[in-house]
This record gives structure tokens, C-alpha cells and sequence, in this order.
């Protein structure tokens, strides 16, 4: 326990001056986007600025995990990390709870500071939401950024790890996406209007719980906002429709805690198996390319003729993906059985 209280002592040391930055620039953003959207006009008035602080939890639940992962990328720091009297596994909590602590001094700055904003200068705002609508924002936040720890530590290399963190933001719904066309264009049931549908639309992008936890708590805290109409002028009131829809599927939450606790552990206990030779190395993580490829691609494919010239698009950039994945064109049997069922795939749909 001494070995780690000094190496999670050093992390936050070492990571200070970083956090101290950003902390600072997200604190002047979030200074200057709230004011705006609480008094230019009617509309924007009635906004407490719930997006500013859920987009600036989503960037940090993003990036913070590829800062605490980036020196294990390189090997001739991994030589260092792993010569150091403590356990890997203790060394990978150290860094994961290090990351999460950077992610909420970061958040919590602007959003207090924002918070008292809002209630010295506004007085329209339920402000009392704002306290359960941090603690639950964190706990959603904790998720996104477990995902994004386990993700990136599946690459080999840096630039391999921002690939798949990037691509991995939105493969449930390129999946989702494309099962639901191809169901309801090969059955009587047009699944595509179906409330299973909307549901999955909804949830399936890995920033979705953030946002819908947001929108939910726009409808309480902005009790006061403007209520638009719609392209056959009749009165409408969008947040609370979609606050409404959120509410009655927050099972979803559920599923994506799952996955987030899935991936803490995925994350430290391969932390703990990958070895030091395999920095710098090709990425062939199932996590990584041998996933995201084809799945991008046979999505695509999916749609058959009617994707035209995006179909081709697509094919040029799956070779593109190989290309990067294997550093060239030395590819594996494997590589090529790939390509040949995103053919078949693309001529039957």
C-alpha cells in the first residue's frame, strides 16, 4: 500500500500543472458560453447552460484517459514505469484514478463556478437540481472515461489508440443502424419507425448518456424556457418531449454502468498481462482493428446498390484501414476472407 499511496502521489504531482491548464481554459470557456446563453435573446435566455458543462465532462472523459495512457505506448518509458517497486496493477489504478480525479477538479471548477452564475445573476433557473444533476453527471462521466481507459489501452501505439477511442464513439450505431435497414427491408415490419427502434437511436453513441442526462435535467432546471413551434406552427415543446423519452427508457443507464464496470476491469487486468515488447507493435487487439473494420465496412455494405458511391467509398477506405493496421500491404489469409464477405455482403443486400 506505501509503494502506491507514492506512485498515486507522484501521478497527481506530476499531472498538476496539466490540470491546473485545462482546468483554467475550460473555466474561461464555460465563463464566456453561459452568460451568452442566459441573456443575448428570449430564446437563448432560458438556457442554463447545462450543454457547456456536459461537453466540457464528455472532452475530458475523452482525452484525460490518452494523457494518463500515453507513456506506456512507448517502450523505452515502459523500461522505467515497470523497473519501479510497485505492481502493475497497483500502477494501473494508480493512473486510472488519477485520470478520473484530474476529470472532476477539471469539470468541478467550471461547473460550481457557473452554478453561482447563475444563481447571483439569474432567477429563473430550479437551481436545486443542479447539486443531483453534478453528482449523477460525474457518475455517467466515470463510465464514458472507464470506456475510453480500456479502449485506448488496447493499442499498441498512440496514434493506434486515438483511432480506435475515435471509432469506438459510434459503432453500436453504425451496427444498430444497419441491422435495423436491413430488418425492415427484408420483413413486413418496418422496425425503423418502431419505439425499440428509437430507443436504440437514442442510446447507442457513446456520449448518448451524457447528453440524455442532460436533457432530462434541462427540463427541470430550465423551468422557464422557450417553447418553439414546429414546421406546421404548432406549439411544441422539444425539450420536454425528448426529457420525456429519456426518462422512460433510463433503464439504459443500466446497461451502459454495465459496460463501464466491464471495462475497469478489462482495463486493469490487461494492463497487467500486456507485456513491454508489444509497445510500438502492430495493435491486434480484438478491441481494435480486427472489430472496427469490418464493422464500419459490412455497415456500409449492408446497404448494398442503394449506398452507390459510398459504397465504393467505403471499400477504399477498409483497404485504407488494413493498410494502417498492418503498416503496408503485408496482410494475413484473415485480411483478405474480411474484405471478401464485405463483397458478398455488398452484392446481396
Amino acid at each position: 500500500m506505501k509503494s502506491f499511496n507514492k506512485y498515486f502521489v507522484y501521478r497527481l504531482k506530476s499531472s498538476a500543472l496539466r490540470t491546473f491548464i485545462l482546468a483554467i481554459l475550460s473555466l474561461a470557456i464555460t465563463m464566456t458560453a453561459v452568460p451568452t446563453e442566459i441573456s443575448s435573446d428570449l430564446v437563448s435566455r432560458h438556457k442554463a447552460g447545462l450543454t457547456v458543462y456536459a461537453l466540457i465532462l464528455m472532452v475530458f472523459c475523452s482525452i484525460i484517459p490518452i494523457l494518463e495512457s500515453a507513456p506506456f505506448k512507448d517502450r523505452r518509458n515502459l523500461d522505467t514505469l515497470y523497473s519501479l517497486p510497485i505492481t502493475r496493477w497497483k500502477m494501473a489504478l494508480a493512473h486510472y484514478l488519477s485520470g478520473f480525479i484530474q476529470v472532476i477538479v477539471i469539470y468541478s471548477l467550471s461547473f460550481f463556478s457557473a452554478w453561482i452564475y447563475l444563481k447571483t445573476h439569474t432567477d429563473y433557473f430550479s437551481l436545486e437540481y443542479m447539486l443531483p444533476y453534478y453528482l449523477l453527471s460525474l457518475l455517467v462521466g466515470l463510465v464514458i472515461y472507464s470506456l475510453f481507459m480500456f479502449i485506448f489501452g488496447q493499442a499498441n501505439t498512440v496514434a493506434d489508440g486515438v483511432i480506435f477511442c475515435v471509432l469506438w464513439i459510434s459503432v453500436f450505431s453504425i451496427i444498430s443502424t444497419s441491422i435495423i435497414h436491413q430488418i425492415s427491408i427484408h420483413t413486413l415490419y418496418d422496425i425503423e419507425y418502431s419505439d425499440l427502434s428509437y430507443t436504440i437511436e437514442n442510446w447507442n453513441r457513446m456520449y448518448d448518456p451524457i447528453n440524455n442526462l442532460t436533457v432530462i435535467f434541462e427540463d427541470l432546471i430550465e423551468t422557464n424556457r422557450y417553447i418553439g413551434y414546429d414546421y406546421y406552427d404548432y406549439y411544441y415543446d422539444y425539450t420536454f418531449q425528448n426529457a420525456t423519452e429519456y426518462r422512460e427508457t433510463a433503464y439504459m443507464f443500466g446497461i451502459w454502468a454495465f459496460l463501464g464496470i466491464s471495462a475497469t476491469i478489462g482495463y486493469l487486468i490487461s494492463f497487467v498481462k500486456k507485456g513491454a515488447e508489444k509497445a510500438g507493435e502492430i495493435s491486434d487487439s480484438w478491441f481494435g482493428y480486427k472489430i472496427l473494420i469490418p464493422a464500419y465496412a459490412y455497415s456500409a455494405f449492408s446497404y448494398g446498390n442503394s449506398g452507390g458511391i459510398l459504397s465504393v467509398f467505403f471499400s477504399t477506405l477498409m483497404i485504407i484501414g488494413y493498410i494502417v493496421y498492418r503498416r503496408g500491404f503485408k496482410w494475413k489469409i484473415s485480411d483478405y476472407i474480411v474484405i471478401g464477405v464485405g463483397v458478398v455482403i455488398f452484392l446481396i443486400s
